[in-house]
């Protein structure tokens, strides 16, 4: 795979991804999902990584590097905006706050290329990645683990190849053209009928500048020391 002819497709004036160029940044963020995929999900056909990137690309503001919720500096940052538009009325879909401080001590807020919110998740994406890697993360004692670049990428990618998220995983909006990534935005969020079909055209971009710079045969791993974050 030729990195620069995909960076110089994502900023074509034909996909306009990123109009201005990526920042050091941005190309960091995407150079780090790129050998994660390679790495370790380099089986998986190259529509599930233009999924996975293209609602990454959604979830960051266009970032591609993890984020808290709110987009906050910090957990109690995040929790602040959370709580401020919660009382506003501006979060008429969480029947119940969830970023209040839990038994762990933590504030449980959204955190990652795609986040993940509520103890329980961050408790069952490390024992998830444990049982799928055979690694132990600390995720469930330290919920900013899920800002590492890496462990993010992998919630990510594991997240939506074996449906963490929601009760649905990639492999179920696989057809005989390709992948639906209309239908597939219900993976990470059953926000669907709003979206859906934006999400679809940043994932065909992105499915796009993949196969242009020749993801389809190979993906290298740049990055030779890239492992999971020192715990």
């Amino acid at each position: 795979m030729d990195r620069e002819r995909f960076f110089q497709r994502l900023c074509s004036e034909q996909n306009n991804l990123f109009p201005d160029g990526l920042t050091e940044s941005q190309s960091h963020g995407l150079n780090v999902k790129l050998d994660v995929w390679a790495k370790w999900y380099i089986h998986h056909p190259i529509t599930y990584l233009a999924a996975a990137l293209g609602q990454i690309y959604h979830e960051t503001g266009g970032l591609m590097a993890p984020v808290l919720e709110a987009f906050a500096p910090d957990r109690k940052t995040s929790v602040e905006r959370l709580e401020k538009a919660y009382s506003e009325g501006r979060l008429s879909w969480v029947k119940q706050p969830y970023w209040y401080e839990d038994e762990s001590g933590q504030h449980p807020v959204g955190c990652g290329d795609i986040q993940i919110t509520h103890r329980k998740n961050y408790v069952a994406a490390e024992k998830k990645l444990n049982e799928k890697f055979g690694v132990q993360t600390n995720l469930a004692d330290n919920y900013d683990l899920a800002l590492d670049p890496v462990m993010s990428a992998h919630i990510a990618f594991s997240g939506m190849i074996d449906g963490w998220f929601r009760p649905c995983k990639l492999s179920d909006f696989d057809t005989k053209t390709g992948l639906d990534y209309r239908s597939a935005r219900d993976i990470v969020n059953g926000d669907t009928g709003l979206i859906g079909e934006k999400i679809e055209i940043y994932c065909k971009i992105f499915e796009d500048a993949l196969r242009h710079a020749g993801a389809e045969n190979s993906v290298e791993q740049i990055d030779e020391k890239l492992d999971w974050p020192s715990l």
